[in-house]
Order: C-alpha cells, then structure tokens, then sequence
C-alpha cells in the first residue's frame, strides 16, 4: 500500500485481492468462439489455445460461484438478420471470412461452454460490442455491489477480454487478468496482449488468484 494525494493505493494482488469487494468477470466463454462445431473454428480459426485454457476458466468461476462471491456472466450476441450490425462493425466482423451471423441469441453457439452455469443469482449480461461495460449495466452491478476489483477470464485476449480491461480500469476498478484463463484463435495477438495488459494492470495465474482470494 501507498499513499499518493493522501489516498491509499493498493498494490499488490494481497491488497487487491479481497473476496468481499472482488467480482469474477467471465467474457464470452461461449460456444461460438471455443468449440469445433461453433463459427469461429469452421472459419478455420485455431481454437487450441481457447481449448487448452477452458479448464482454468471454468474452475475459477467454478470455486467463485461455490463461495458466493459476486460471479458475472458476459456474452456477446448478434441480433438476427444484421440489425444491430453496423457497416463499420460488419467489416470487423468478417475480416478473415468467417459469417457475422455467430452467437445468434436461442442457438447453440451462444451458449455457454460446458461446465458453465450462471446461478439463479448469477448476473448475465448481454453486449453487442467487444467492450463490455459499452451500452450494458455491468458498471451498474458492479458499483451496486461495493465492488473495487475485477478479476476477468475470457476470449478472446486482444478482443473483448482487452476492451473490456482497458474499460474496467476507466471505470476506476482495480483490474486483474487470468493470463492461463484467457484466450485468442491467435496466439502472437495474445501474447501481445497480454505484455501489454502486464505493463498497465495485474496480471497473474488462475491458481495464484484463487490462493488470495481463498478459493
């Protein structure tokens, strides 16, 4: 802990880390973007590593959920035929030739991968952009609940995990990122994003956050 402007800034995951004022955010662990059957892997995107680190998402949300710490759910939809889809969005969307028309709401491909559940008392919150906190209440649940740091799992890294860190920090929580719990169909895009997020908020394991929060 320091001080700066007579304020206490936390430092360390230590300080940081309380499961009083933490929340679990888990980012667009669908089907869609993680199994082989979803869009993103039939437009020949390489789901491994999202695969490889669904285990890690799964039990920490898991553990969160068992020690009724505030656990939230985000998904990305798309309302059919293109409605919410803008041009410029379109051309985000199908840049590698994939179908913008992925995580459509009622199929299978928005649904949460296997092993996940939201609880009855378990917030979903739906976004149409990368960025979760754009046009949601998830800042509303959030602040609602004396929540002071965010904890986030998800795909894809340099996608809508990223946005929606850069967004958390902005929205003055602390903010800390599961390297082994997120995920890209691109790995050096990952990696990238990752050294980026380790320079500007916390980066650490899924079992190191699980120690300090005392899961």
């Amino acid at each position: 802990m320091i001080e700066i402007h007579g304020k206490q800034v936390r430092q360390t995951l230590d300080e940081i880390l309380d499961p009083k004022t933490t929340a679990i955010v888990a980012i667009d662990i669908q089907n869609d973007f993680i199994e082989p059957d979803g869009v993103f892997a039939q437009a020949g995107r390489d789901i491994s590593l999202a695969k490889a680190n669904l285990p890690n998402m799964v039990k920490l949300i898991n553990a969160a959920q068992k020690a009724n710490m505030l656990t939230i759910f985000v998904r990305q939809l798309t309302m059919p035929n293109g409605i919410g889809d803008s041009p410029a969005w379109l051309r985000l969307k199908v840049r590698d030739g994939k179908s913008p028309d992925y995580t459509l709401p009622g199929t299978w491909g928005a649904e949460f991968c296997a092993g996940l559940k939201p609880a009855p008392h378990d917030p979903v919150i739906n976004k149409f952009r990368p960025d979760a906190f754009h046009q949601t209440n998830l800042n509303l649940v959030l602040s609602s609940n004396n929540i002071e740091t965010v904890v986030y799992v998800g795909v894809n890294t340099e996608g809508c995990v990223e946005s929606t860190v850069r967004s958390s920090a902005h929205h003055d929580y602390y903010t800390v990122v599961a390297e082994d719990g997120v995920a890209s169909s691109n790995v050096a895009y990952h990696d990238a994003s990752l050294a980026l997020m380790r320079n500007r908020f916390l980066v650490a394991s899924t079992q190191e956050i699980m120690s300090h929060l005392g899961l």
